[in-house]
């Protein structure tokens, strides 16, 4: 469990892994070294509870924070879990059997919600079965990153998830899972995993980067990236209150940024449909 500064969350996140009806939990809580009552919190419960076990130390992001917790496992079914998500009961259960009745995977999944501050349902995961062919992550992530769970094997033959990005790490495992052993990734047909959606969560927090780092990685693993990414995040930000001029001053600089992973026909496409000549240049300049 990755954490940093989600004290208001992490009870909860904890109470849904421990409180799992599973005999054989063991639950590492690395911390980024938080300022708010996270350590506090985590002194606390595992005083409380053996199973627990934590560090709080400065790290460069949560790919970071797991790799370090990656080398304190000693079981071997790894699941990772934010510290404002949670699991549902019967989750790790559920994924052990899944591993007992088909010995070959090495990964599973399952359906996940995604749930506001107050843990209120907002909508159900877009969620595609393993058999989906690898080209379809091309049109956004269909693994919902709290419901998997992997023999610690896969962690050795995929090796550490990649520091240099800083929220699209889980993305590249999932492409990097089916790119080497796509008939190994099985499936649990059950919601396994909430995921909260809130203000400080890198999912809203940080779109812009999302949205670029996704696009890096199709381009680099599959070859393209399809320019709808771009248009989805232009729709994002006619949300989020922006005027049209800053609106357009982001799009071009996002465009500009994005270039490099796009087909040369949907880069000349988009600059069109916002007005560009070229990344930075309107065509009223």
């Amino acid at each position: 469990m990755p954490s940093l500064n989600q004290a208001r969350f992490i009870d909860q996140a904890i109470d849904s892994v421990l409180g799992q009806d599973y005999p054989h939990i063991e639950l590492i809580v690395a911390d980024g070294g938080s300022s708010d009552e996270t350590r506090q919190i985590l002194e606390q419960r595992a005083s409380q509870d053996r199973r627990l076990s934590w560090v709080s130390e400065p790290d460069t992001g949560p790919a970071n924070a797991l790799n370090k917790g990656f080398t304190r496992i000693r079981g071997t079914v790894v699941g990772w879990l934010n510290s404002d998500d949670l699991y549902t009961p019967g989750a790790i259960n559920r994924a052990v059997d899944a591993f007992q009745a088909y010995p070959v995977w090495l990964m599973v999944y399952g359906q996940g919600e995604h749930v506001d501050v107050s843990g209120q349902k907002i909508n159900r995961y877009p969620t595609r079965l393993p058999e989906t062919p690898i080209e379809k992550f091309a049109e956004g992530c269909f693994i919902c990153q709290p419901t998997v769970f992997f023999r610690r094997t896969m962690n050795v033959l995929l090796g550490k998830l990649d520091e240099s990005l800083k929220t699209a790490f889980d993305f590249d495992y999932w492409l990097r899972a089916f790119s080497f052993f796509p008939e190994r990734i099985g499936f649990v047909d059950a919601v396994q995993a909430r995921s909260r959606l809130h203000d400080g969560c890198i999912t809203l927090r940080s779109r812009r980067r999302v949205m670029l780092e996704g696009m890096q990685l199709l381009s680099a693993r599959l070859g393209v990236s399809p320019q709808h990414w771009v248009l989805t995040y232009a729709d994002e930000l006619r949300s989020s209150g922006l005027s049209a001029e800053e609106h357009e001053a982001e799009m071009i600089s996002f465009i500009s940024e994005a270039k490099p992973y796009l087909d040369e026909t949907d880069c000349r496409q988009l600059l069109s449909v916002f007005g560009l000549r070229e990344c930075g240049a309107p065509r009223n300049l």
